[in-house]
C-alpha cells in the first residue's frame, strides 16, 4: 500500500514540475536566462544538413541551426526519441532563439493487428517540446475472435509536454541531455475498455529521459523511466483489475552510427510494460532498427518488432515504418 502511494506520489510530482516548466520557460523574461546558447554548441552532424542563409520569415521562425539528427526520430507516443522509446530530445531543429517542428507517419504490422500513427510535434527555444499523436489501432479478424466485431477499431489519443533541463545531446562533453516530460491519453471506446477489465479510458504518463551521442565512437545511449499505468500504451484503456497503480517502468534504446555512411543509425530497443489486467498477460517489447537521416526535412525508419502478447494473442511480431519531416 505504500509503495502505491509513493509511485502515485512520484507520478503527481513529475507531472507537476513538467506542466510548471513548460509554462515558466516560455515566458520571454524567463527565456533570456533559462535558454542554453545552442548556437555556441560544437555541432555534430549525422550527414548534409541542408541550411539555407535565406532571411526569409520561416527562416526566422524556424531558423534551423541544430544539428541533423538531434531531433531524434518520432515514437509511438508522438514524442521525439526512437519508435519504442521516448528520448531527451526536443523536436525539430531550431535553436534557443527560434523554433523547430516536425510532422510523421508511423505503420506498425504485426501477426495479428496493425496500426497507423499519424501527428505533428514543435520544439521551442530548444528547450520546450508540445506534441500530438493519434493512433488506428486495427484488430482486422482478430476483433470477431475477441468478440467485438471483425476489423474493430481502437482510437487513441496523445498529447505530450517535455522540457529538457539541461545538458545537449550532440555536444563534445560527458554531460548527456535530460529531460522531463508527460503525457495525456484518450481512447475513444469506454464500453469496450471497461469489458476486458480497464478502468479508465483517460490517462496520463509521466518520464525522465537521458540521452547522449558519444562522438568519436559513434554510440548513442538512452535511458528513460516512465511512470504509467497504460494498459499497451494505452490502447486498450489504463489501469485494470490486477493493479490500478502507477508503476516506473524502463525504456532503454542503443544505437551505432557507422562512419561510412553519414545520416545512418542503427540500433535496438527495449521497452518494459505493466501486467494491470487479468484478462490478458503483457509483454516487453523489443526491436532492431535502422534509421536514415536523408537531410533534415527528411528521415526514413525502418524496424523488426517483437511485442509479445496484444490482448491474448501471442508471439506479435513484425515491421515498423516511419516517415518523418523536420525543420
Amino acid at each position: 500500500m505504500n509503495h502505491s502511494l509513493s509511485s502515485a506520489q512520484t507520478f503527481r510530482s513529475l507531472f507537476s514540475l513538467t506542466a510548471a516548466l513548460s509554462f515558466g520557460i516560455l515566458l520571454p523574461d524567463r527565456i533570456a536566462h533559462a535558454a542554453d546558447n545552442t548556437a555556441n554548441a560544437p555541432q555534430v552532424t549525422l550527414g548534409n544538413d541542408g541550411n539555407s542563409n535565406g532571411q526569409s520569415l520561416f527562416r526566422t521562425l524556424f531558423d534551423g541551426q541544430r544539428a541533423i539528427g538531434t531531433g531524434g526520430m518520432t515514437s509511438l507516443e508522438g514524442s521525439s526519441g526512437g519508435g519504442l522509446a521516448t528520448w531527451a530530445t526536443i523536436s525539430g531543429y531550431g535553436s534557443d532563439k527560434s523554433a523547430g517542428m516536425a510532422f510523421h507517419y508511423s505503420y506498425v504490422n504485426v501477426t495479428n493487428y496493425w496500426d497507423q500513427n499519424v501527428g505533428a510535434s514543435i520544439g521551442l527555444f530548444d528547450r520546450v517540446e508540445l506534441s500530438y499523436t493519434h493512433n488506428f489501432f486495427q484488430t482486422r479478424a482478430t476483433g470477431a475472435k475477441l468478440g467485438i466485431g471483425n476489423g474493430y477499431q481502437f482510437d487513441l489519443d496523445v498529447a505530450g509536454a517535455k522540457v529538457r533541463l539541461f545538458g545537449h545531446v550532440a555536444d563534445n562533453t560527458l554531460i548527456p541531455q535530460v529531460a522531463i516530460g508527460a503525457m495525456y491519453k484518450h481512447d475513444s471506446d469506454g464500453r469496450i475498455i471497461h469489458m476486458v477489465g480497464s478502468k479508465h479510458t483517460d490517462g496520463a504518463d509521466a518520464y525522465l529521459a537521458v540521452t547522449k551521442l558519444f562522438p568519436k565512437v559513434g554510440i548513442l545511449i538512452d535511458t528513460t523511466v516512465r511512470f504509467t499505468k497504460a494498459n499497451q500504451w494505452g490502447i486498450i484503456g489504463f489501469g485494470g483489475d490486477l493493479d490500478n497503480n502507477y508503476h516506473a517502468q524502463f525504456e532503454g534504446s542503443l544505437g551505432y552510427l557507422p562512419p561510412f555512411l553519414p545520416g545512418l543509425i542503427v540500433g535496438v530497443e527495449y521497452r518494459t510494460k505493466p501486467r494491470n489486467q487479468r484478462f490478458t498477460d503483457e509483454s516487453n517489447w523489443f526491436d532492431v532498427y535502422t534509421s536514415y537521416f536523408i537531410n533534415k526535412h527528411l528521415n526514413i525508419t525502418l524496424a523488426y518488432v517483437s511485442l509479445g502478447t496484444i490482448a491474448t494473442f501471442k508471439n506479435q511480431t513484425g515491421f515498423y515504418f516511419s516517415a518523418q519531416t523536420g525543420f
